[in-house]
């Protein structure tokens, strides 16, 4: 009985070759796959930050224009009482019109309206590194401007802002204490819970009529009046740069 046997040719290099290319290419369009996904991935959640940003920054520039409208009329009463001030003091006018004058001011009181900006959307974007994905552009130095610089800056001015108004309306709180009662709507029954009754007896004492001509109160006036154009110059370097990131997040989004 034959027993045939079968050969076994060894491979020639040139097999090894192709199953090496073979095995090469496959490795390699998986990585390429893998990278894609992945960075369809981030692009997308980048998108979905840039999203919520673009409503944080919608909702600043709402919050902005308000605080800019309350500091034109703080900036507009002020002026009045800077003027009545100076006639007072250069004695252009009597005691009783300096009083009489000062009455009819309404709500006189400081008034401080500060700016809270929601960052949450952007910190997420930081904290997820997602920003640093961002190629480097016009929106992404924008956006470091904006929550880097402008809002620490608002942060900062707040509490100082607040505090000078605070100092404000505790030297006079004619004007903050007839509000109280007026939006409290106090029993009658006590003559200083009426906010025109509690405005009179507060002007007619001597001590307000010392205070309010004092130098010390001009002081406190012009410190409060200084202070708003301080605040409104970061205010607007705060819109300018909400103003072009609105812009630009529009221009983005898919």
């Amino acid at each position: 009985m034959e027993v045939h046997h079968h050969s076994h040719h060894p491979k020639k290099w040139k097999e090894y070759i192709t199953e090496f290319i073979m095995l090469f290419a496959a490795v390699t369009l998986g990585f390429l796959a893998e990278n894609y996904r992945e960075h369809q991935v981030i692009e997308h959640r980048i998108e979905l930050n840039k999203i919520a940003i673009l409503k944080d920054l919608q909702a600043d520039s709402s919050e902005i224009a308000k605080v800019l409208t309350s500091g034109d009329k703080m900036i507009e009463k002020f002026n009045k009482v800077n003027h009545i001030l100076y006639l007072s003091k250069t004695n252009r006018i009597s005691q009783a019109q300096f009083i009489d004058s000062i009455k009819v001011i309404p709500e006189f009181f400081a008034r401080t309206s500060t700016l809270y900006m929601n960052n949450s959307s952007f910190k997420n974007m930081q904290s997820s590194g997602l920003f640093t994905s961002l190629e480097e552009s016009e929106l992404k130095h924008t956006l470091s401007i904006y929550y880097e610089v402008d809002f620490k800056a608002i942060q900062s001015l707040n509490e100082f802002f607040d505090q000078i108004g605070n100092n404000f309306n505790n030297q006079l709180p004619i004007g903050l204490g007839s509000l109280i009662r007026d939006k409290n709507q106090f029993q009658t029954t006590y003559e200083m819970n009426n906010p025109v009754f509690f405005e009179n007896f507060i002007f007619s004492l001597p001590k307000t009529k010392a205070l309010l001509q004092s130098d010390d109160f001009i002081y406190e006036v012009q410190k409060y009046y200084n202070y708003i154009f301080v605040y409104r110059t970061s205010l607007r370097q705060a819109k300018k740069s909400n103003d072009t990131l609105i812009k630009l997040l529009r221009a983005e989004i898919k």
